[in-house]
């Protein structure tokens, strides 16, 4: 558990002890009374309205502490982003890119598993040139693709993005026997383009169903953009 998260149920459990100090409060002062007709009508009114009153508090409580959360996260993302567009520009070694551009998604979108292809132009094979998460795997999770084979190699051959919620329902495409022997459910690959033409992906497995959706996948094709301008300038000089 985050020290963020320790420390906004902390708050929480403060605003419940004075309002349940409150609401303790209103009823013994209302017990007090012999008849109803000499209660105070504004006592009642709190009676009433003290419950909406600190709900509401609690509410814009969750709603600050929430917009907080996603102010910090944004620009948690930005600064890492911005990290690893600085690597892929100053940096003359390709596998410290690779490197960085794994640690930056494993940290970022938190994937159990980040395979980065690309591809061999003598064999025209999709080749992993690095690994991300989970270790001891099997050998067949090293092996490439041919050009347009498989998964991987339809989304370089097409420069398309595909997402699998649960691999475990799938019945029409074909998914890797290691990938779902493994425990592996839900499956996403974006393409890695240098001027235009694919020259690898980006391949992530979770352990959880329904784990990739359009927001996290939107920073791994961030950064597959920023890792395509840092093959691209290698390829340059």
């Amino acid at each position: 558990m985050t020290f963020e998260k320790q420390q906004g149920q902390a708050h929480l459990r403060i605003i419940g002890l004075f309002a349940l100090i409150g609401l303790v409060t209103s009823v013994i002062v209302f017990l007090r009374y012999d008849s109803p007709l000499a209660i105070d009508p504004i006592l009642i009114f709190l009676l009433v309205a003290y419950p909406f009153l600190i709900g509401t508090a609690v509410y814009f409580y969750l709603q600050n502490k929430k917009t907080t959360a996603t102010l910090q996260e944004e620009y948690y993302i930005k600064w890492y982003l911005q990290s690893f567009a600085k690597v892929c520009l100053t940096e003359n070694d390709i596998q410290i890119i690779r490197e960085e551009l794994t640690s930056s998604i494993l940290r970022l979108i938190r994937p159990a598993l980040l395979n980065v292809y690309e591809l061999n132009p003598e064999t025209n094979r999709l080749e992993i040139v690095h690994q991300g998460g989970i270790k001891n795997l099997p050998d067949t999770a090293t092996q490439g693709y041919a050009f347009g084979e498989g998964i991987p190699g339809w989304v370089m051959q097409n420069q398309n993005t595909v997402i699998l919620a649960d691999i475990a329902k799938e019945q029409y495409i074909q998914i890797d026997p290691w990938a779902k022997a493994m425990g592996f459910r839900s499956y996403a690959a974006v393409p890695v383009a240098v001027r235009g033409e694919a020259v690898g992906i980006i391949a992530m497995y979770s352990l959880e169903p329904d784990f990739f959706h359009d927001s996290n996948l939107l920073i791994t094709q961030l950064a597959a953009q920023l890792y395509g301008l840092g093959l691209a300038s290698r390829s340059s000089e």
